[in-house]
């Protein structure tokens, strides 16, 4: 890194970080323009268009299924049937299917408990903050 002889970084302050944001802001326009040009070929083409909560949306619930996946592998892995299971927990075979499909978000805590313990495990809950994370039940 340049720096003068004093030691004063003042002078690399003063032409490299006006020079970084810059090249970010640069960036930054470029993936704005690249979005925006794939959605009109998207568009163009008669694809559908999604925003970036609707992407995300998406995301999510894929990441629902993924998990939910794992469930249903722990529950053959036990030669256990979603019938055996919904008896423990006291609900339907569907609503087992329901939760092993991903639909997590409308389980309550205690149906995934249930489901969880009928399997012989035990229900974490975490809040994750990014920075933190505390366990909630």
């Amino acid at each position: 890194m340049a720096r003068d002889k004093a030691g004063n970084w003042q002078s690399w302050y003063d032409i490299s970080i006006p020079l970084a944001e810059e090249r970010y802001r640069t960036h930054l326009d470029d993936l704005e323009t690249r979005e925006r040009k794939a959605r009109e070929r998207r568009a163009a083409a008669g694809l559908p268009v999604r925003s970036a909560q609707e992407k995300q949306a998406a995301m999510d619930r894929l990441t629902a299924e993924v998990r939910a996946h794992k469930l249903a592998e722990v529950r053959r892995e036990q030669a256990l049937t979603q019938r055996q299971v919904a008896v423990s927990m006291g609900v339907s075979a569907p609503r087992v299917s329901a939760i092993e499909h991903g639909e997590l978000d409308r389980a309550e805590v205690a149906t995934l408990r249930a489901y969880v313990e009928a399997l012989g495990g035990r229900l974490r809950v975490v809040a994750d903050f990014g920075d933190a994370e505390y366990t909630v039940a």
